[in-house]
């Protein structure tokens, strides 16, 4: 039964991307267990079943050709399974294959999976491998039903360009661009109620389920038209807010289906208990996240009802009464502001906790502005500078930063802040810091008073005289996010991430002279090391298009780097910044750049980047006929510029 052909016809799968080592690693060892006469976790095998579907997973390996071929190889594949659905899927090798190909089966194949699951849901639902089958089937469900509607909202990354020739080998982009017939998408649809209903009815069985919870939440997001692709086999405990589309057109029933689970919820006794278990908790956030869809006074009451009666609890069964001290004195500090000494016992929980962490953060992304207050205000308010210290909380202090709106809010949150900017570096949590600026950034607020937090956190504060030397290393010190102290001998040239992005931000600044002031003044050599790294390289690109920062300065960073033109151009990194100044230097000193690069031509034809510069320039062109070269410059000058110069020069 199993003796068909792997690959259907074809002779190879020339390899379409880099796989990750752990699927090297899971077929070696299921080669390895093999030998031992163990063929996958899960539903025993027979030897010729699991050669069969090892011999798949090796040419899935390889990448495909073309869609065509994985359909034909998922039809083939499928077709052996015929009968057996329920049984081979419990097995983990199978599951593996079945999970990464369910997506481009036809339409019939596919209902019988279907038919399959739904006789036997209360078993699949915590199994340990057909459970990844059956949540599958709700998002390839889903994805046919919404055939041909549009994508109402995408964050960010969902609007990348990706290459389409790995894009199309996706779920989502097969499904949503081939047709199915009227009847198969209503049994899609069918599919994804009756699954969301059935964990509905039986929500007390398995809201801690670690399986079952997990299909919960997928049923809960495709009832709210919301698709979050999963990866294989992903680890994942939390949904990924930054990597989701919604859909428009979802039926009624699916969205009073979606409130539904949370009404249950809000009624059980054990709603406070719920943030502060993994999958329960995973499971609200995700609620959250599909009631920002629906319902946002739902989403108001519901959050609202979290904060008072989950996230204000206080931890009363712990017996170490030390360590819910320690808490509390970190929580809220040993006295408060008149001095008098905190109730110990009253350490919001929520703080103490992971899982209960992970959904204050989701809830601050989706709350509105007053729920929002109101969670600074019961949670944050007079502690923020404490939490952010915490390695457990201070991601929940960014996304704090990140979601204010409320200036008034955030003036509060920049105050506590503030004198803490030099401990926070100290420690190691920069992405408060980094958080912070992008917040004066964004809200247009204590922009100058950052930029003296700054200064006296890596002590290089604003002077004149002798010490006015000092102050110029306030550049150099962001790019290391380390004091004057040590980088006054620091010859390397590493560039922090969050160092970067602040810089990145001040450049922005409605007033940033003295960052820019710091940055022309510095020596050449410590630039050019800076803007041949990847995270250097956009602290240049910031400079050269910040509306804030005028011509002239441009024009002095461009003539700052000559004599580094060549090393900026044969660097991967350095190259980029290379493009934009020459994008950006006025008609004379873009003929500099290039007659530098024809001078060392050969050197700059020797690296990768170099000769894509070399071209991009058209320096081969320059070296030829200057004439030439200049007047090729001026054709692909904008119209409106050229005739702003014409006017000029009468």
């Amino acid at each position: 039964m199993f003796s068909g052909s792997v690959n259907s016809g074809k002779k190879s799968f020339p390899t379409r991307q880099k796989r990750k080592n752990k699927n090297t690693r899971f077929r070696r060892n299921a080669h390895g267990f093999a030998k031992k006469g163990i063929f996958g976790r899960g539903t025993q095998i027979d030897e010729e079943q699991f050669s069969y579907f090892v011999n798949i997973l090796d040419a899935m390996k390889s990448g495909f050709e073309s869609v065509e071929d994985k359909v034909t190889m998922a039809n083939n594949v499928l077709a052996q399974t015929k009968d057996q659905e329920v049984r081979l899927s419990s097995n983990q090798i199978v599951c593996k294959v079945l999970e990464s190909l369910l997506g481009f089966v036809e339409a019939e194949r596919l209902e019988s999976y279907f038919q399959a699951f739904a006789e036997n849901f209360r078993p699949l639902c915590s199994d340990s491998f057909a459970s990844h089958i059956l949540q599958k089937l709700v998002e390839i469900a889903f994805l046919r039903f919404i055939d041909g509607e549009s994508p109402d909202v995408s964050d960010h990354s969902a609007n990348k360009k990706s290459k389409l020739d790995s894009e199309q080998f996706t779920d989502e982009f097969y499904n949503r661009n081939n047709t199915f017939s009227e009847d198969h998408k209503r049994n899609c649809a069918n599919f994804v109620l009756k699954t969301s209903k059935f964990l509905l009815n039986n929500l007390e069985d398995f809201v801690w389920d670690s399986c079952a919870n997990h299909i919960m939440r997928t049923c809960v997001l495709s009832l709210a038209g919301i698709y979050e692709p999963k990866k294989a086999f992903s680890q994942s405990k939390m949904v990924d807010i930054d990597n989701r589309k919604i859909y428009s057109g979802m039926p009624s029933e699916w969205h009073e289906t979606c409130k539904e689970f949370a009404e249950r919820l809000q009624m059980w006794p054990q709603f406070p208990d719920l943030p502060y278990q993994e999958h329960s908790s995973a499971l609200i956030g995700t609620i959250c996240i599909a009631l920002k869809v629906l319902d946002k006074k739902m989403l108001k009451l519901f959050g609202k009802q979290l904060l008072l009666e989950a996230f204000l609890k206080h931890e009363k069964e712990d017996k170490d009464e030390s360590k819910d001290a320690e808490l509390s004195n970190a929580v809220y500090g040993e006295t408060d502001q008149e001095g008098t000494p905190k109730d110990l016992s009253k350490a919001p929980k929520v703080f103490q906790h992971q899982s209960s962490v992970r959904l204050l953060e989701t809830l601050l992304v989706v709350a509105g502005p007053i729920l929002r207050s109101q969670i600074y205000n019961t949670l944050f308010a007079g502690r923020v500078h404490i939490l952010a210290e915490k390695s457990l909380t201070n991601f929940s202090v960014q996304k704090l930063l990140q979601c204010i709106k409320e200036k008034e809010d955030f003036e509060s949150v920049f105050e506590e802040l503030k004198e803490s900017i030099e401990n926070l570096l100290k420690i190691g949590h920069t992405g408060v810091v980094k958080a912070l600026t992008a917040a004066c950034l964004r809200l247009q607020t204590k922009q100058a008073q950052m930029i003296t937090a700054l200064q006296n956190a890596l002590h290089v504060h604003p002077s004149t005289g002798v010490a006015n030397e000092k102050s110029k290393f306030f550049f150099l010190c962001l790019l290391k996010l380390k004091p004057y102290e040590i980088v006054k001998d620091d010859e390397s040239s590493f560039v922090h991430l969050h160092g970067s992005m602040i810089i990145q931000n001040l450049l922005q600044f409605n007033k940033p002279i003295f960052i820019v002031n710091c940055i022309i003044e510095s020596p050449p050599e410590k630039l050019v090391s800076c803007f041949t790294t990847p995270n250097g390289s956009y602290i240049a690109e910031a400079f050269l298009q910040s509306k804030f920062i005028g011509e002239k300065s441009r024009e002095k960073l461009i003539r700052l780097l000559e004599g580094f033109y060549v090393e900026l151009a044969i660097s991967k990194h350095g190259s980029h910044v290379l493009e934009m100044c020459f994008a950006k230097a006025q008609d004379n000193y873009k003929i500099v750049i290039v007659k530098e690069l024809a001078e060392k031509a050969n050197m700059v034809k020797g690296s990768q980047s170099g000769r894509v510069v070399y071209s991009k320039l058209r320096v081969d062109t320059y070296r030829s006929s200057v004439n030439q070269w200049k007047n090729s410059l001026q054709q692909k000058q904008p119209k409106a510029q050229q005739l702003f110069k014409n006017l000029i020069d009468e």
